[in-house]
């Protein structure tokens, strides 16, 4: 079964959304490397599940546009919008999660910090009340 030119120029130009997907689930999951804790086996199961998405995604879009045939235009489409995006928004989108995320953990332990003085002087105050 031959595909058209018609399916073809359509399997290609879904491709680079699906180029798109693969780097907002790359640079999700760089942000996500770098805010938890060095640690090889957190390292490790990162890059796993990176690959399940990435493999699974390419996978049903196979299934679903040429019938299970890897095709090069699809993986150079997915090439050049990953290039495209990860060296220009994505670095800044970069930047901004990593901002945010390192904004939402300082106000999470100067939360954390108030309530543990609080609770400190609570304690100090009953431990005066019952002597």
């Amino acid at each position: 079964m031959d595909f058209t030119l018609y399916d073809q120029t359509m399997t290609f130009l879904w491709s680079f959304v699906l180029g798109a997907a693969v780097t907002v689930t790359y640079i999700f999951m760089e942000v996500a490397r770098e805010i938890s804790p060095p640690c090889k086996l957190l390292v490790f199961a990162e890059d796993i599940t990176f690959t399940f998405i990435v493999s699974a995604l390419n996978f049903f879009f196979a299934v679903a546009r040429t019938h299970g045939y890897i095709r090069w235009y699809v993986i150079a489409a997915q090439i050049i919008v990953f290039v495209l995006i990860y060296f220009t928004l994505g670095k800044l989108l970069k930047k901004c999660f990593g901002i945010l995320f390192r904004a939402a953990a300082s106000f999470r332990a100067k939360i954390s910090l108030f309530f543990v003085k609080k609770s400190h002087s609570m304690y100090d105050m009953v431990k005066k009340l019952k002597k």
